[in-house]
């Protein structure tokens, strides 16, 4: 069970990488609006003033007090819903399901602010399943078959002024004119291997290339992996207080893969050593002051938002410069569930470029739940991308049903994540996407030529431009280090080539461009071989435009 759960989730790894595809044009903004439904306690209106003043631009608000009973504030929302003129999108439930007094530390029998539903776990699979799951999709599902209708999010605030500044928080992100390189740096952690250090280095090695191959060119991909055997670990030691640094520069996504629990990420077994990847007491590192990842928690329990203590998403929540928002299940999850939503809603993020984080949420799972069989979804077009994602969901459904107990339906593990999965934030967050930079050089180099970069920038500002390896490739300098005992010349060498492993930056050069026509000349290095890509990024003022091209740097032949 446990490296059938470990080799899937290297499964969603991959999957996470192979859907963020071709970006295309941004959608533009509606003409017309839409409603939202905010479910608060009563007394916590005043709260919302500010986000609400922000939000009614485009959209109708509709205020309503929270239920005890989920099933009554269900009614009260479905009502809502039915009696509105102009159509509900989604549905921002603002507080958490209760909050334990001073004199107890739990929260169990305490007063409920916004309740969840608690329902039967359809789909057991190995010893830590629990009976039941909780989840907010109901509230969204208006006919009563289970798939989700509206886009539901949920602030897990624990009085008015903690929903206050998540709301702020919002706000701000939104409104950033802060155009730096965390817009396009994705940040992911992998929990521990269990395959023995040749399968754990094919693994690592066929998913680097697919990650390659999947997420865009102008992605900065910053990895940690715990594993002794991978240039991606660092000093076992400073684990987690590397990665978390990486965070604090700041990204768009934040996923991690692995086991987790209730208030933590998983352990990482070193020596006689038994680490703690990342948990409660290490929240306090997160200080993410410019650009807050989405958290994407493909784990089991880190979303378990109903616990008489917080989860690990709430508590990456309650720090103000910490996450922006969390993705994750409440109870068990599944490794072929994980990696068909992690498809989904990367897919939607960037090939689809869906605007707001609760409608990639919401058709990421519809799709997953309409999909009508393996590796098909009824909805696709018999297009050459859709055919090419088909392929790779047939392949996974099959590596799925091959490593499942005999009689596993996987349609109702891809069902039971559309309830376990759960976003904590706001769904009405925007993803901005940048403006497109047109650029073309020859494609084939040799080492010490210069290549002859000419491109369209769209917005004036700085640009940057780079020569890099392309992401599946590892820099030069990283040293193989031996079965690890723990020696400080062993551990000061994994964090050398950790640092060195995610800069693949051979060399970059800086000048102001206005829009319009561009001329770059980039000299390439002597020593130089194999593929790599040029990319451009110009920063404007309130904007930001990128432009990629893969080139391959070979030797004359003779």
């Amino acid at each position: 069970m446990n490296k059938r759960f470990v080799l899937c989730l290297s499964i969603a790894l991959i999957c996470f990488g192979a859907c963020i595809g071709n970006a295309l044009a941004e959608k533009p903004l509606a003409g017309n609006m839409s409603s939202v439904i905010v479910v608060r306690p009563r007394g916590w209106g005043d709260a919302l003033a500010e986000w609400i003043q922000y939000r009614q631009v485009r959209y109708h608000l509709i205020e309503l007090d929270a239920c005890d009973s989920p099933h009554e504030m269900r009614q009260a929302i479905l009502r809502q819903v039915s009696q509105a003129k102009i159509p509900v999108v989604a549905i921002l439930l603002c507080g958490d399901v209760a909050v334990a007094s001073e004199a107890n530390s739990t929260r169990a029998g305490q007063a409920i602010l916004v309740p969840t539903f608690e329902i039967p776990t359809r789909v057991k699979l190995g010893p830590f399943t629990t009976p039941s799951l909780a989840t907010d999709l109901f509230y969204g599902d208006v006919n009563d078959d289970e798939c989700p209708d509206i886009a539901v999010g949920r602030l897990p605030a624990k009085s008015a002024a903690d929903l206050s500044r998540m709301l702020r928080r919002s706000i701000d992100y939104e409104q950033s004119q802060s155009f730096g390189p965390w817009r396009d740096r994705i940040h992911a952690t992998a929990g521990v291997g269990g395959f023995g250090v040749i399968a754990d280095t094919a693994i690592e090695t066929v998913t680097r290339r697919l990650l390659s191959e999947g997420i865009p060119d102008r992605f900065q991909l910053q990895m940690t992996h715990a594993s002794l055997t991978s240039p991606f670990c660092p000093d076992p030691h400073r684990l987690t207080q590397s990665f978390i640094g990486k965070i604090n520069e700041g990204g768009l996504f934040w996923v991690y893969m692995g086991h987790g629990n209730v208030h933590q990420l998983d352990h990482f077994a070193v020596g006689n050593e038994y680490l703690p990847i990342c948990s409660g007491e290490h929240i306090p590192q997160f200080q993410v002051h410019d650009g807050p990842p989405i958290a994407v928690m493909l784990a089991c329990f880190t979303g378990a938002f109903d616990a008489r203590i917080d989860c690990f998403a709430e508590m990456l929540l309650a720090k103000n410069d910490g996450p922006i928002a969390v993705i994750a299940g409440s109870r068990v999850t599944m490794p072929y569930g994980l990696s068909q939503f992690s498809t989904e809603l990367m897919d939607g993020c960037f090939q689809d470029r869906t605007e707001t984080l609760g409608e990639i949420v919401l058709n990421a799972k519809r799709s997953i739940w309409n999909q009508t069989e393996a590796g098909k979804e009824g909805s696709d077009q018999a297009s050459t991308k859709n055919r090419l994602r088909d392929n790779q969901k047939l392949l996974i459904a099959n590596m799925a049903t091959a490593l499942s107990p005999a009689g596993h339906d996987l349609s109702e593990e891809r069902k039971e994540h559309v309830r376990l999965m759960n976003l904590l934030g706001d769904p009405l967050l925007r993803i901005r996407q940048p403006a497109e930079i047109s650029i073309q050089c020859e494609e084939q180099h040799q080492p010490g030529a210069t290549i002859k970069l000419k491109g369209i920038s769209p917005i004036s500002g700085q640009m940057h431009v780079e020569l890099v390896l392309s992401r599946d490739r590892l820099p030069d300098g990283i040293k193989t280090v031996p079965a690890f005992d723990g020696a400080q010349e062993q551990r000061q060498q994994m964090q050398q080539n950790y640092a060195q492993a995610s800069n693949l930056v051979l060399l970059q050069s800086e000048q102001t461009v206005a829009p319009g026509d561009f001329a770059v000349d980039i000299p390439i290095p002597i020593d130089c071989r194999g593929r790599c890509v040029v990319r451009a990024v110009v920063y404007g003022a309130d904007d930001w435009a990128s432009g990629t091209q893969r080139i391959k740097v070979t030797r004359p032949s003779k």
